[in-house]
């Protein structure tokens, strides 16, 4: 089992605790380790979750954006940037940026 399902099994029972907060912060780990696993698995699912939260919370983009932390391969600044494209709907944007990332390898 990779981290980032277990990061959003962590967050879904956060969730379904009434933790949103923590909720939030799981789902945002989730993302960020899909991407830095590269197991080539979108995680639709976590972005609605983010987005759902984020609205609950009224939390502007920002300070979401200011939450997330990588840990892996990829940098916060990536991982933000991926982000911000999946909630645009930039699927080009997200091939650009996956692109670049592995050609620094």
């Amino acid at each position: 089992m990779s981290n980032a399902t277990l990061y959003f099994e962590l967050a879904r029972s956060e969730e379904k605790a009434g933790n949103e907060c923590a909720a939030l912060l799981f789902y945002l780990s989730s993302f960020c380790d899909s991407f830095n696993s590269g197991t080539q698995d979108y995680p639709y699912g976590t972005v609605a979750k983010i987005r759902m939260l984020q609205n609950r919370l009224s939390l502007p983009d920002q300070f979401l954006f200011g939450l997330m932390h990588s840990y892996g391969p990829l940098s916060d600044a990536e991982c933000r940037k991926l982000l911000s494209d999946s909630i645009n709907g930039d699927i080009a944007g997200i091939n650009t940026t996956l692109t670049s990332c592995t050609n620094m390898d």
